[in-house]
């Protein structure tokens, strides 16, 4: 196993030196230029432009820009200034990722943790309840959770959950916008937690939702599947109790797929959900990388970027190695 781990991550390795060289290509090529926004302010002369590009590095050629910051972002441990600074102001773009990150992980685990207890036993179900009233309303519900789209589900819980049922009943259940309220600091313990779960319940809530849908139907066909397998019946023919039969026998190989859809949706956390931290104002990477698109800040777009690639890479190698616990006849020789 030791050999299988340092080889998948030998070509991580090549994985993550491709991406980084084909981004920010691209980010060279995409028009514009950084300094734009200086550049259109009269009062900036184009000595102080010329300055400003020096500092930044931008009077180099490509390559030479390309090492200087693949130099930098490799010593990640030389916090806050590794890799480098925003072009759009003094701040230092990894202190600026990592203090996005704890909002974004905030609200995509807390997504993917509803998803992951609500969806995987509502597929177990579906499939022991095959075609039952049951099993026919919740894929109804299903399909068309997974076919609305983020930013009209978003908005519909604003709408109902949140304006509508305060005009209802008098009493502000849950927020629109923002983590916190402007007051947070004053709350007491209590208070603090009660302010961060009605901030957090839409923007958690519309991101589970669709989670839940996918889940619950990739776990509903794998069980299926598994259900009407030959060792199942073998050990229903053993006299085992329906509960021994679903949870140690079906549920091991039945979670193999669903672990490869959970592995990429948790390398996923570090992008953030980029429309649903707009809908609702959640300062979060996904907010961030867009702004930062829109600015063609590219030392923030490279480094969100590149943290969601090394994501995947370790997400992608923990996946293949629970294929091993959860299925003894992997191998990995």
């Amino acid at each position: 196993m030791f050999q299988y781990v340092v080889r998948r991550l030998v070509y991580g390795l090549i994985t993550l030196l491709a991406l980084s060289i084909i981004t920010f290509t691209l980010l060279q090529n995409t028009g514009g230029d950084p300094l734009d926004r200086i550049k259109s302010n009269p009062r900036i002369t184009q000595q102080a432009v010329q300055e400003m590009a020096v500092f930044y590095g931008l009077d180099q050629p490509i390559t030479k820009q390309y090492l200087t910051w693949a130099g930098n972002f490799v010593q990640f441990w030389n916090y806050p200034t590794a890799w480098g600074r925003s072009f759009q102001g003094p701040q230092q773009v990894q202190a600026l990722v990592i203090n996005r990150l704890g909002g974004t992980a905030r609200l995509m685990f807390t997504a993917l943790g509803l998803a992951v207890l609500i969806g995987i036993p509502l597929g177990i179900y579906q499939a022991i309840k095959q075609y039952s009233f049951f099993d026919q309303a919740t894929t109804t519900f299903s399909f068309v959770t997974f076919s609305t789209p983020i930013f009209v589900l978003g908005l519909g819980l604003q709408i109902i959950l949140a304006l509508k049922l305060e005009q209802w009943t008098g009493v502000k259940f849950f927020y629109t916008s923002g983590m916190n309220s402007t007051s947070y600091a004053d709350f007491s313990l209590g208070e603090k937690i009660g302010d961060t779960l009605q901030h957090l319940a839409l923007p958690a809530a519309s991101i589970a939702l669709i989670s839940i849908a996918g889940y619950s139907r990739y776990q509903r066909a794998s069980m299926l599947e598994v259900l009407h397998s030959d060792y199942l019946r073998t050990a229903k023919a053993k006299g085992l109790s329906q509960r021994t039969v679903i949870v140690k026998h079906a549920l091991r190989n039945a979670l193999i797929p669903v672990i490869t859809l959970i592995s990429l949706d948790i390398a996923g956390v570090l992008g953030g959900a980029v429309i649903t931290e707009s809908i609702f104002a959640w300062p979060g990477m996904g907010r961030l990388y867009i702004q930062a698109i829109g600015q063609n800040d590219w030392p923030i777009v490279m480094a969100v970027v590149m943290l969601i690639g090394v994501m995947v890479v370790v997400m992608n190698l923990f996946a293949d190695l629970a294929y091993g616990w959860l299925d003894p006849r992997v191998r990995y020789d």
